[in-house]
């Protein structure tokens, strides 16, 4: 039936529409039920892929399928080294480290003599940190030095890999200590048996703070 009766106004002759009322339809359900169907979509997918074998199902997944992130950080633990002690060598010190990590060889790299040395070429992170501190100051200034340097069986020369330098007491003498930290980190190719060390200027290595987990030296794969 047409919902549009039409009338005739007399008065004027002309004809006048009337259309019945329609209420509008909710966009609320419409929106629901598109809803529905893409969660219905998405878990008949997921069922077919397990079916298929390209997705493991819930009963696949043990616990010891599962990465344990303990683990990870385990197999990527750095090899770190601490300063032991400053050694007196022909008159100068010189910072001594010391492997703190329970195993002389890790990862591909082992410490020996003071040095890190390569077994496993590849990418490394190499960090040190220095913290140089004194109880005072005398007359003159006290200019400090950190390298981080290499040595390679291909080249007889050593390279300097990374190198900070500071200062301290400008102000001339007085008893107030002083701190200076020094941290350099990089990322490096290496080749298997170059050596990697961290070095302070012979002459202020006496500044070194020796105390644990204020220096150290190490390096981790990647």
């Amino acid at each position: 039936m047409n919902s549009e009766n039409k009338l005739l106004d007399l008065e004027s002759g002309a004809a006048v529409v009337l259309r019945e009322w329609e209420p509008k339809r909710s966009c609320f359900w419409q929106s629901l039920c598109a809803v529905a169907v893409l969660g219905l979509l998405a878990v008949s997918s997921y069922l077919l892929l397990c079916q298929l074998g390209v997705l493991p199902s819930m009963q696949e997944m043990s616990p010891s399928s599962v990465p344990d992130p303990a683990q990870d950080m385990k197999n990527y633990s750095p090899v770190t080294a601490s300063p032991a002690s400053t050694a007196s060598s022909t008159g100068h010190k010189n910072v001594i480290w010391q492997d703190e990590t329970g195993s002389t060889f890790n990862r591909g790299v082992e410490f020996r003599d003071n040095h890190l040395i390569i077994k496993t070429p590849g990418q490394y992170f190499v960090y040190t940190q220095v913290i140089f501190h004194s109880v005072g100051c005398q007359d003159q200034a006290v200019y400090l030095s950190h390298e981080l340097a290499k040595l390679s069986p291909d080249y007889p020369e050593e390279e300097v890999l990374l190198k900070a330098t500071k200062s301290a007491c400008h102000y001339g003498k007085h008893g107030d200590p002083w701190y200076k930290t020094s941290y350099q980190g990089a990322i490096f190719e290496f080749e298997e048996g170059d050596e990697v060390f961290s070095r302070v200027n012979v002459d202020v290595a006496g500044y070194v703070d020796t105390t644990t987990g204020k220096s150290f030296f190490g390096i981790f794969a990647l």
